[in-house]
């Protein structure tokens, strides 16, 4: 008897040890996530998980340019970028991504590319003042597991029974089905256009009036040496690290009812004394060439550019790449003052209510 339950216990851990091997060796010959190489000729890959794949992408991929940045810079067409730009360009969005998530993968992006010569991103104005160690615990589980080196937590990648069953067995029947191989392009990679509705009613929604902020936030020292820190080890940096990297980088340009809800709550003159500041940071390094187009205000000022307060449509992000490449609102120490100046009389003296109708 014991001699059969022994026998029967080896059988069923050989099969378990069989079938597991299987199931890795299936998840890293296709390597959806292109945790160990590229993507293979003859399977179609989709790329629809930004945190699990874009480490892959980064580290595996050829290219010259990288779009990198939070939800603002998810359309964004990497086409549009190599023909004026030139070179061959990923895009690699975190939506919601703070500044250090985004610089941590640039500085692998560097790392891993030797050929990486341009990167383009924006810095959302919203987190100009944050904390500089701060990651999003609010996404989700974080897949560490496929950005470190170490092979023995790769257990949660290749022995996931979602990635085999939901991804790559799908990815096997389409290759035998005769679907051609391929792969999502960067151009709709993110991209959230469909079904977005822009416009007034979509940004304001209920909103009946903006009221007249109760004080008004001043711009401590303890603010100020947040932004400090935020912008030296997030942006300067890594910047001032690789001379021969050319970094674009623009902040983002909210829509005029964002500054309205700033204006409530009594934050203009900290966010815009933050921006002066993290500005004159940046502008140190020459191989950072910083935009901002918030004295766009045909741009900032329609609503019919924004499906909410912050997101614009794919039309401005076209927009963006032209200014980008013309040269066109880039700030310099001979001009930031003056666009700071402008910018804060017409956001501070905005009729708000005047978007209400």
């Amino acid at each position: 008897m014991f001699k059969n339950t022994k026998r029967w216990l080896i059988a069923l851990l050989v099969v378990f040890v069989i079938l597991s091997g299987v199931m890795s060796s299936v998840i890293i010959v296709i390597d959806p996530y292109f945790h160990y190489h590229g993507p293979l000729e003859g399977y179609y890959y989709n790329l629809d998980n930004e945190r699990s794949q874009n480490d892959g992408i980064i580290r595996h991929f050829d290219y010259t340019g990288m779009i990198i940045g939070t939800s603002m810079a998810e359309n964004f067409k990497t086409s549009e970028a190599e023909e004026l730009f030139g070179g061959k360009f990923i895009k690699v969005p975190f939506a919601g991504g703070t500044y250090r998530e985004q610089n941590e993968n640039i500085e692998n992006a560097i790392k891993y590319n030797s050929k990486l010569k341009t990167v383009i991103r924006p810095l959302d104005y919203a987190y100009i003042i944050d904390d500089a160690n701060r990651l999003r615990d609010d996404l989700g589980s974080y897949p560490d597991y496929l950005y470190d080196n170490n092979p023995f937590n790769d257990v949660n990648y290749i022995f996931n029974k979602e990635i085999l069953f939901d991804i790559c067995l799908p990815m096997i029947k389409a290759k035998s089905s005769g679907v051609p191989g391929g792969m999502t392009s960067f151009d709709d990679y993110s991209n959230w256009m469909d079904d977005t509705k822009f416009g007034a009613k979509a940004v304001l929604q209920d909103r009946r009036e903006f009221k007249a902020p109760d004080m008004n936030q001043p711009f401590v020292d303890e603010i100020k040496e947040q932004v400090k820190t935020n912008i030296t080890k997030n942006v300067v940096n890594l910047a001032k690290a690789n001379p021969d990297v050319q970094f674009y980088y623009y902040i983002t340009p909210y829509s005029v009812a964002w500054w309205g809800s700033q204006m409530e709550l009594g934050t203009v003159d900290r966010l815009i004394s933050a921006e002066q500041y993290a500005i004159e940071l940046m502008l140190e390094c020459d191989n950072i060439h910083l935009y901002s187009f918030n004295t766009e205000f045909d741009l900032t000022a329609d609503l019919d550019n924004y499906s909410d307060e912050c997101h614009h449509g794919d039309w401005v992000n076209s927009q963006i790449l032209g200014w980008l490449y013309s040269g066109t609102d880039q700030l310099t120490k001979d001009n930031y003052k003056e666009y700071i100046v402008v910018e804060a009389d017409f956001y501070k003296n905005y009729d708000y209510n005047s978007l209400i109708k």
